[in-house]
């Protein structure tokens, strides 16, 4: 099955906060992201999961801690429990954690969040391209410089730009996936058949209407 990916990168800085609204709007699956090393990032997490509920409803979270590979040098900086702890008081998807830098479980994060987007298919407009493809608008969001933006370059260009510019208000990026069919459960092709099936009648009626309203003098 293809998937094409809409991938949003929202600033974090406060003075970005008018941005949010519109954008959390059709928005299929979020990667809520702090930083590993600063728990500052794990503090705010909550008024983020707060903005995605009101904004966007019940859709897949997942919690992802990023730049593991500071935590040879490091450490832990908090418990992992505490991390266990959130994902079960939110019942957030799963947590991952990565490495934009080293590219650790980068892919395997935009392949969960693609597979949560589509376990979850309730199709919106643009939403099905055909019965075998599928288009799904993927948000990630978290403080400023929790390293959004490197995730998303890691897992689009393979590789981590060196000079890392703060992303300034938003930025999206479309990239295509391939999930194999053994790895989508049987209901879930049920599901998306029969809401694919429902979803080209409502269109169909949706288009009939409006040519009878053009018709109409």
């Amino acid at each position: 099955m293809k998937l094409t990916l809409s991938l949003w990168d929202i600033a974090g800085q406060e003075r970005f906060e008018f941005f949010k609204t519109g954008f959390f709007s059709g928005v299929a699956a979020v990667g809520l992201v702090f930083d590993l090393s600063r728990p500052d990032t794990f503090d705010s997490i909550e008024e983020y999961f707060d903005d995605i509920r009101e904004r966007s409803g019940n859709i897949p979270i997942i919690l992802v801690g990023n730049k593991n590979d500071l935590k040879k040098d490091i450490g832990e900086t908090f418990p992992r429990e505490k991390i266990i702890q959130m994902v079960n008081q939110y019942s957030l998807f799963e947590y991952i954690e990565t490495s934009a830098l080293k590219s650790k479980n980068v892919n395997k994060l935009f392949y969960r969040l693609a597979l949560t987007a589509l376990l979850d298919f309730k199709p919106r407009l643009g939403e099905v391209i055909d019965s075998n493809h599928f288009r799904f608008k993927i948000l990630l969001v978290g403080a400023a410089a929790v390293g959004k933006s490197s995730l998303i370059d890691s897992f689009v260009k393979n590789e981590l730009e060196e000079s890392y510019k703060l992303t300034l208000g938003l930025d999206f990026i479309i990239q295509d996936l391939e999930i194999e069919d053994e790895d989508i459960p049987k209901e879930t092709h049920y599901l998306v058949k029969n809401s694919v099936k429902n979803y080209k009648k409502i269109i169909k009626k949706i288009r009939k209407k409006e040519e009878t309203s053009m018709d109409t003098p």
